[in-house]
């Protein structure tokens, strides 16, 4: 308890750093008992300590933690729309969210069609903007971040059917007109995907689900179809909008 109270010290003068002696005179620790904590918390990586200014801010750790933490609610509140659009659909169901400039796959559900698209396994990493799920992560964050990211993975995208930024950036805009991502076979000719964003609360990208199928299971005809499936299992049980289709737009 002793530890939390400190970190909560910690975060309300994050912006600026604490001292251990302010810390410990606002918790009613000792000095030397506030001091022990701090080093253990530091060594962790839950705070770090500048020796000059003798300021603590929080840590890194911090953010990986609520990073896995978010990713367990996520897979789980989304599980049984996962389950649900591979009745449906019959083909493979992935969970996909954003870490850094990667889109990491977090669940994956295999539908009764006898031919299946194993793409990705769990815990599988891409650059945003390679596949229908890791297109949409991409397509729907603002604009300075997708520039950053595309960048960022501009020599990584050539490792993948030869890809330049400007590929990506033509796949994110025609994402953005229909309001999902496809791939059509571009990436592997013998895999099609659909990808749909997941919007939090304020309205920002939090995960990707996306159908993947070989190309004959998805053709021009059906592709909003499955969108559509998608976006209804997931608003249901997520309870926020994830695609208006009277404007095709998030």
């Amino acid at each position: 308890m002793r530890a939390i109270t400190l970190l909560r010290a910690v975060a309300r003068t994050n912006d600026r750093g604490a001292r251990a002696n302010a810390l410990a005179a606002e918790t009613g620790l000792s000095v030397a008992t506030t001091h022990r904590i701090l080093g253990v918390l530091a060594q962790e990586g839950l705070l770090t300590h500048d020796p000059y200014s003798k300021l603590y801010h929080l840590g890194m750790e911090l953010s990986v933690l609520g990073a896995a933490a978010q990713e367990f609610s996520i897979r789980d509140r989304l599980r049984p729309a996962l389950e649900q659009i591979a009745l449906e659909v019959e083909d493979t169901i992935f969970l996909l969210i954003r870490s850094g400039n990667d889109a990491v796959c977090i669940d994956r559900v295999e539908g009764s069609y006898p031919i299946r698209t194993l793409t990705l396994d769990i815990g599988a990493r891409r650059p945003l903007g390679i596949g229908g799920g890791g297109l949409a992560l991409l397509a729907f964050l603002p604009d300075a971040q997708l520039e950053a990211v595309l960048a960022a993975n501009a020599q990584r995208y050539s490792s993948y059917a030869d890809f330049t930024v400007e590929d990506i950036r033509r796949f994110v805009f025609e994402a953005r007109e229909l309001g999902y991502a496809l791939n059509n076979g571009i990436l592997r000719p013998n895999v099609a995907a659909v990808g749909v964003p997941v919007l939090g609360a304020d309205g920002r990208i939090v995960a990707a689900v996306s159908v993947a199928a070989i190309p004959d299971r998805l053709p021009e005809d059906r592709q909003e179809r499955v969108a559509e499936i998608i976006a209804h299992h997931v608003q249901r049980v997520w309870g926020q909008r994830v695609w208006n289709t009277a404007d095709g737009r998030p």
